[in-house]
């Protein structure tokens, strides 16, 4: 009786400690040519509808079994698993590239990225601006693995995707940031698509005309200056 009194005294206390222990870890996968895939972690499926781009948070650090399903058309599918590493503190990042003259991928890890980035300093209060704007913004070495990501892309709507992706999970871009995954877009069209996306996510929108700069055309700083002055 004794024995069995400590022994669920010592489970209670193993499962108070496993579920006060902090899961600050992260991971992102995506393919570099835009293949679709399912990416399973430890066994349990994390998006049962096949995405290009799949972003995991609050694991814990330490040691993860991956499965990645990478659906091909017209192809059976190509299955992938690795046991990676994952940081306290960190985000790491997965790229799906392909293997040298043929169809198989691999899973290669390109970086690591702080979870919490430093918070710039909160501005006055404006009730015309968003309080939630600003509170992280995109730093250098963000925007240059954005910018990588970009020109590994063929198509102009990937790189559209992806900039509108990293923006958004960023929460924040300075103008001339944003000018410069402009510059990465081919299209006008989807220049401008990008640069009316973003602007709830400028830190700096006095200076948001800066970007019309990367606009050829005046008939496309037209269209930018008239949704400006409409906001």
């Amino acid at each position: 009786m004794k024995r069995l009194y400590f022994s669920l005294i010592a489970f209670l206390f193993v499962s108070l400690a496993w579920a006060g222990s902090r899961h600050d870890a992260a991971i992102l996968v995506e393919s570099q040519r835009g293949e679709l895939f399912q990416l399973a972690i430890g066994g349990r499926m994390i998006n049962p509808v096949a995405q290009r781009r799949v972003a995991v948070g609050d694991l814990p650090a330490g040691r993860h079994l991956v499965d990645v399903r990478v659906l091909v058309p017209g192809f059976r599918p190509q299955r992938i698993r690795a046991e990676v590493i994952l940081r306290d503190g960190y985000e790491a990042v997965f790229v799906l590239t392909p293997v040298r003259y043929g169809r198989r991928l691999l899973l290669q890890k390109v970086e690591e990225l702080p979870l919490h980035r430093p918070a710039l300093p909160a501005p006055a209060p404006d009730p015309a601006t968003n309080p939630d704007i600003c509170r992280y913004i995109m730093n250098e070495e963000d925007i240059n693995r954005t910018l990588r990501f970009m020109k590994e892309e063929g198509f102009d709507d990937r790189r559209l995707e992806i900039a509108k992706g990293e923006i958004r999970l960023a929460g924040g871009i300075l103008t001339d940031d944003l000018y410069l995954l402009l510059k990465e877009i081919r299209f006008e069209d989807r220049r401008i698509a990008l640069a009316k996306y973003a602007y709830t996510y400028v830190c700096d929108q006095p200076k948001f005309s800066r970007v019309f700069d990367a606009f050829e055309f005046p008939s496309s700083r037209r269209e930018m200056q008239d949704f400006l002055y409409s906001r």
